[in-house]
């Protein structure tokens, strides 16, 4: 069983949104004082419209709210930090890029709820730093920001592959021109019975673009054959000879209809949390080994949710590539440890065709904590809404 959060859900979004501003945030400190000050934003919360909605439109009677919850530093010294601009900044442009709908940027009210007090765990400085070099976490030498464990796993599942294609084949530009009205809150899930493959998937569609129940139906059931088609010419189900059954918008009944303004349930009241989305490789599986850290708007400097899930992720996929052994990862930090050296590195075979090479194993994991900084700086470059479409770029070095 595998289910994917398509790029318009609403926890997509927030994750979406929390990444974005933790990368923006980070880049503006580097920019004006040459280091990434504290801070984490791992609980962004967005709060839908309260909307009437209808075949061929809607009226949105309250907006929707976008709430930061998080420790930033405002300041380093007197130069104060544009927080609640580059929050806007950020909830408007993913909103709109992940939704393609231009409007939904104008129904957003943000608020910011900042909570940088100063702790005893760390210098003051630490959290409000009056100098350029008392805001610089290094990055070498750095200390694990939390207690926590991270796994990952590797190959993917054959579903987990054709979860993340089938919504970015229904949120891709082909698609969506061919079908025009259909809005971006896709999900996917797949679960699969020795041979026989169902899948289930929910398509949005946005309200002024159907004016009737007759147009919603022929739109839906025209997206159902395409998509059909899509998924039994697809290399994972052809090679595995799997007998394909599909359901779309399963909550239709009699007049029932999924009408979602902007394309998004947040248009119409549903809310979206950090850490309720797609885990790290993209999709939310019932298989072992997915971990279930949110990484979202973790500092991506020294938080080790975010790190280490991400270090895992890239030991298991480089164990099975160079040494042929499907496996997961598990990687356990203790807040204050040195970041590069875990308290535990454990490595689960899921065969045991032939004993383990230990040693090839201790050096790959070796060289995967010490790229962690190249980590930090790839999450810097690397845009969210990207990774997001194809998890495995943050991978590659």
């Amino acid at each position: 069983m595998v289910e994917r959060k398509g790029i318009g859900h609403p926890d997509s979004l927030a994750d979406l949104i929390a990444e974005e501003f933790s990368r923006r945030y980070s880049l503006h400190g580097l920019d004006r004082f040459g280091a990434v000050p504290n801070h984490w934003v791992d609980k962004v919360a967005l709060v839908g419209a309260e909307a009437e909605v209808g075949f061929g439109g809607y009226t949105i009677r309250k907006p929707i709210s976008a709430y930061l919850f998080g420790k930033v530093t405002r300041a380093v010294g007197n130069e104060t930090l544009p927080i609640e601009d580059l929050f806007r900044a950020t909830v408007e442009y993913v909103l709109v890029e992940a939704t393609g709908c231009e409007q939904i940027a104008d129904r957003v009210r943000i608020f910011v709820e900042n909570t940088a007090g100063v702790g005893v765990d760390h210098p003051p400085s630490f959290y409000r730093p009056s100098t350029d070099k008392e805001c610089r976490i290094a990055t070498v030498g750095a200390l694990a920001n939390d207690t926590a464990f991270c796994s990952a796993y590797s190959p993917a599942d054959p579903l987990d592959v054709l979860a993340i294609d089938v919504e970015n084949h229904v949120n891709g530009a082909p698609f969506r021109n061919a079908l025009s009205g259909l809005g971006s809150d896709v999900k996917v899930m797949l679960t699969r019975s020795v041979d026989v493959l169902k899948s289930t998937v929910c398509l949005p569609v946005c309200p002024q673009a159907v004016g009737s129940h007759h147009e919603y139906t022929a739109l839906v059931s025209e997206a159902y054959e395409r998509l059909d088609a899509f998924i039994n010419a697809h290399p994972v189900v052809r090679q595995h000879s799997w007998l394909t059954r599909l359901s779309v918008n399963t909550k239709d009944h009699g007049r029932s209809a999924y009408l979602a303004p902007f394309g998004t349930s947040l248009g119409k009241g549903d809310c979206g949390l950090v850490g309720r989305g797609n885990r790290a490789n993209g999709v939310i599986s019932a298989r072992g080994g997915a971990g279930v850290e949110a990484l979202s708007g973790k500092n991506p400097i020294h938080h080790t949710g975010k790190l280490y899930t991400l270090a895992a992720a890239r030991l298991a996929e480089r164990i099975h590539t160079k040494l042929g052994v499907p496996n997961e990862v598990v990687l356990v930090s203790r807040n204050g440890d040195r970041l590069e050296d875990p308290s535990f590195v454990g490595v689960r075979f899921t065969q045991r065709d032939s004993p383990p090479d230990h040693k090839a194993i201790e050096e790959l994991a070796a060289a995967a904590m010490a790229e962690l900084p190249l980590l930090s700086e790839r999450l810097l470059a690397l845009s969210p809404i990207e990774r997001f479409r194809d998890p495995s770029l943050v991978l590659e070095v």
